[in-house]
């Protein structure tokens, strides 16, 4: 080959040389494959603002390449990869801090299920508890077994004891309408206008033997030739209420209570039917057999319908204890010797009148037992007049003034509006005549029999 031919293709390489582009820098290339990598996805979803930094830094680069400012393109392509790296840390943060805002909430979904779940079991739990004591009583109820006929003066001792049974089932019945079908706060009429209007059909007022049920509660023997057939009933019923739930109560209670009013009318009318066994013993010239058994099923089925009314009200996820509270904190003031029966807190007062009117030692100790009965509304309160003797009808006004004072006297505390005020404890007065003593009524200290008995009406399960 010629010198001349070398020259030419020597210089025709530097031409071709001179004329090639600018070689792309590695940098970009990995710019690349970080901008292609699954960190750079998460950046964008989770920091997409550092990812716009880098973007914008990758764009740059390619526009300084463009204008073939390689070192210019080597640098911004540099921090472009530092920026994906910064917006990568940024996209973990967020997404550790997503992770434990999902964990949170579902903790807190596990622990409302857990709260759930625990409150179910103690319902269950109570439920069989309860169906395990329903149980063990049916297993161990024994059968009632019929009195049969006695002497004269077995049969005597047997009329009192059913007279003082029959007392006791009608303060229980009284007891559970309280908590059935309570009645308006500042609404309870006079003692003895319950009397008369809770006596059974065709059964006189004015006939009737004061203080409500005192005809049951004569000393075997004594003559009650003066009472009407049932009107023994009247004894035990707290004002303003009939013998029997209306409709228009048993639809105003609570949720379930047509059932309760159901079976508070059945132990109502066994007591207007052992009433009037009663009356009719009393009547008789001769000694008719006692209607001892009658008074204990009475009595029976009044407390069940108070238990069944105290377990509607019963919540099941804690522990009730209202009236341990209450027996604690009228215990704990040292001058009430408070005791709990059947019916719930009893508070026992003797003294409290001059004549039919209360003293004024008498009236501050029911307004203290008024502050009571505020802080403690749930107990609808009973009061409950007995008498040392049996009473003629026209006595039957007096005692029944003394009912209604000792309810007015309880009532002004009930709130700051007086009687009446909204959430006050509901109050009904009750006439027991003397069929309950508590000493020798033929005794020198049968004076003690006449009292009033403050009754917190317990309005949940022991």
């Amino acid at each position: 080959m010629s010198a001349r031919r070398l020259a030419g293709i020597a210089v025709a390489g530097v031409l071709l040389g001179a004329c090639a582009p600018i070689p792309r820098p590695a940098v970009l290339d990995e710019l690349d494959h970080v901008r292609a990598g699954a960190a750079a996805a998460e950046s964008r979803r989770y920091a997409p603002g550092a990812f716009a930094r880098a973007e914008k830094l990758r764009g740059d680069a390619l526009a300084a390449l463009e204008s073939e400012d390689r070192s210019g393109a080597q640098i911004l392509g540099e921090q472009a990869i530092a920026a994906h790296a910064h917006a990568h840390a940024l996209s973990r943060a967020a997404r550790a801090e997503a992770a434990a805002t999902e964990a949170k909430a579902q903790r807190s979904a596990g622990e409302a299920s857990l709260a759930g779940l625990e409150a179910e079991q103690s319902r269950v739990a109570a439920e069989v508890d309860a169906l395990d004591m329903r149980t063990k009583v049916a297993r161990d109820a024994q059968p009632v077994v019929p009195s049969g006929k006695a002497d004269t003066d077995r049969e005597k001792a047997r009329l009192a004891a059913a007279r003082s049974l029959a007392l006791q089932a009608r303060l229980l019945c009284g007891a559970a309408r309280l908590l059935i079908t309570p009645a308006p706060p500042g609404s309870a009429q006079p003692a003895g206008a319950s009397s008369a209007s809770a006596q059974p059909p065709g059964a006189s007022s004015t006939a009737q033997p004061a203080g409500a049920g005192s005809a049951s509660a004569q000393p075997p023997g004594a003559s009650s030739t003066a009472q009407p057939p049932g009107a023994g009933s009247a004894s035990a019923q707290p004002a303003g209420t009939s013998a029997q739930p209306s409709d228009a109560s048993a639809g105003s209670a609570q949720p379930g209570s047509a059932e309760l009013a159901a079976q508070l009318e059945g132990a109502t009318a066994a007591i207007k039917k052992l009433d009037a066994e009663l009356a009719e013993a009393g009547r008789s010239a001769r000694v008719l057999p006692a209607p001892i058994d009658q008074a204990s099923r009475a009595r029976a089925g009044c407390l069940a319908a108070l238990t069944a009314a105290r377990r509607a009200a019963t919540p099941v996820t804690r522990a009730p204890g209202a009236g341990d509270a209450l027996l604690t904190e009228l215990s704990a003031a040292g001058t009430w010797s408070p005791v709990r029966d059947d019916r719930g807190i009893v508070v026992t007062l003797r003294g409290l009148f001059s004549g039919n009117a209360l003293t004024k030692a008498g009236e501050a100790r029911l307004r203290d037992l008024a502050l009571v009965a505020t802080a403690h509304p749930s107990f609808p309160v009973a009061v409950v007049v007995h008498t040392d003797r049996d009473i003629s009808a026209k006595e039957e006004a007096s005692w029944a003034a003394r009912a209604d004072a000792v309810v007015r006297a309880l009532g002004p505390a009930q709130g700051a509006a007086g009687a009446g005020a909204p959430g006050s404890p509901s109050i009904a007065p009750f006439l027991a005549g003397s069929a309950a003593p508590v000493v020798d009524p033929g005794g020198r200290e049968r004076a003690r029999n006449a009292r009033v008995e403050i009754i917190f009406v317990t309005p949940e399960t022991l």
